[in-house]
């Protein structure tokens, strides 16, 4: 049966060709058909074109984020490169006395649409700030350290110290407990044993014993930039009654240096004279001479006559000097003959290296920590250690300076809209004009180091500040 003027009007009507039919009426071959696959292959194409566009959109919202995040990287690393400049600028300017600057001059510095902090070290002293640059000359130097002052440390072993001295002396000899080349050469990944000093702290991870944990904590210390009193509950840790968990969770990392070497000569660059050597008693007079006036000169040369002396303090005593008399001789006077000193400046120690130092009671150092509290710390001298412990300060003036030769700022930059942030630490050696860099490393991998809160204030766009004396907020305080 073939389409009629009604059938053809049908198949006309519905996209098919003259002659089709409806139910039972078959129109051209495969008309119908063929005008259903056009639609179909016209929806798959649809739906292809959508589905690359969300995809490029997708790619692009992820390319315009990683712009973003490399954009936010750039300018923190310039803004923590504008903060080197400052602290070099402000070490050129005052020296040693930059550590008397108020913590202000160092929280949330602005640096364009960013901030700078420079963050000290958690010591559990509501005497030191939490912000500002760090004098290295203040922590133990592992190249003059012995065994019995680095056992004084938290958590150090007998084992572990006798293995640091080992690694530094000069000889392949074991001393009681250490470990040389032989050790070294066992292990899976053999080394020899370097047997010269120490090039950076870091070094000691190569010692036997030092572990990340003793080294750097165990990772629950507070965040800097607050006293650790106000995230921290104390208590003893690692099963040793001796040390509490904070100083073990913090490490060793910031007691240690390697970067206190002074020298032993006085201001303009002469050799200062030993007075524990009879032979220079002579020399001495006419110094003291110089600097004290004849007549009380006399007086002390011939009360020391020609008795042993063990070091600066002990001299004063038996000379009959006082503390403001000894800081007047200070700088022209030695108790070694070493042309290069590595020592601990008393006026920025924290308890827990003062306590290392040879000789010297922990109610002793409580005392030299009340005492230098209530004194600035500009003077630079060792002298006042005189006054505070009297009889007890003699022994300590081989192992403590009044001054700085190299300061480390601990630099935390952060990007205007929170993306992102740069953790580098510097030392710099002052003891030249003008300061000079002399170790800088990346820290960033190690993550952020302040509250977190901080950091998101920042993100959210809520963080504020008022940096050289104005007031800070988003989230962290004194």
């Amino acid at each position: 049966m073939t389409c009629g003027v009604e059938e053809n009007s049908f198949c006309r009507a519905w996209g098919g060709p003259a002659g089709g039919a409806r139910s039972g009426v078959s129109c051209a071959p495969g008309g119908w058909r063929r005008r259903g696959s056009v639609l179909i292959v016209t929806i798959l194409i649809v739906f292809t074109v959508a589905g690359v566009v969300v995809s490029l959109c997708r790619s692009m919202s992820v390319e315009a984020i990683a712009a973003a995040n490399q954009s936010a990287a750039a300018q923190a690393a310039c803004i923590e490169r504008g903060a080197e400049q400052y602290v070099l600028a402000l070490l050129s300017e005052l020296g040693p006395e930059v550590l008397d600057l108020p913590e202000q001059d160092f929280a949330a510095v602005p640096v364009g649409d960013g901030w700078f902090w420079v963050l000290r070290p958690q010591y559990d002293d509501d005497s030191l700030p939490v912000f500002g640059l760090v004098d290295e000359t203040s922590k133990l130097d592992i190249n003059a350290a012995g065994v019995d002052m680095l056992l004084r440390l938290p958590g150090m072993t007998e084992d572990v110290a006798a293995a640091i001295v080992d690694w530094r002396d000069g000889d392949g000899n074991v001393t009681s407990a250490g470990a040389e080349s032989e050790y070294y050469l066992s292990l899976p990944q053999p080394y020899v044993a370097k047997n010269e000093y120490f090039e950076t702290v870091e070094e000691l991870l190569l010692v036997r014993g030092v572990t990340m944990q003793l080294l750097y904590g165990d990772g629950s210390a507070p965040p800097l930039g607050s006293h650790s009193s106000m995230f921290w509950s104390g208590g003893s840790s690692w099963g040793n009654p001796r040390y509490t968990s904070a100083q073990l969770a913090r490490g060793l990392f910031d007691l240690l240096t390697v970067y206190s070497v002074q020298q032993n000569r006085d201001a303009n660059g002469n050799q200062r004279i030993n007075v524990t050597r009879v032979a220079e008693r002579s020399n001495l007079r006419n110094r003291m001479r110089t600097i004290l006036g004849n007549a009380r000169a006399n007086q002390a040369a011939d009360r020391l006559g020609s008795q042993p002396v063990v070091d600066v303090f002990d001299f004063a005593i038996k000379a009959g000097l006082n503390a403001e008399e000894l800081a007047r001789l200070e700088d022209a006077i030695t108790d070694t003959t070493a042309n290069r000193l590595r020592r601990i400046n008393v006026n920025t120690a924290p308890r827990d290296v003062l306590l290392c130092l040879d000789n010297i009671s922990s109610s002793d150092v409580d005392a030299l920590i009340a005492a230098r509290s209530a004194n600035p710390l500009s003077h630079q001298s060792y002298a006042w250690v005189l006054d505070v412990l009297k009889q007890n300060a003699v022994g300590l003036g081989r192992w403590i300076t009044g001054s700085s030769s190299h300061l480390s700022a601990d630099i935390v930059a952060v990007s205007g809209n929170g993306r992102a942030f740069k953790h580098v630490r510097i030392v710099a050696d002052i003891s030249q004009s003008p300061p000079r860099v002399i170790y800088r490393r990346d820290l960033t991998e190690r993550g952020w180091p302040m509250d977190p809160s901080l950091l998101g204030s920042i993100r959210s766009g809520q963080f504020s500040a008022t940096p050289f004396g104005g007031s800070l907020s988003g989230g962290f305080s004194r």
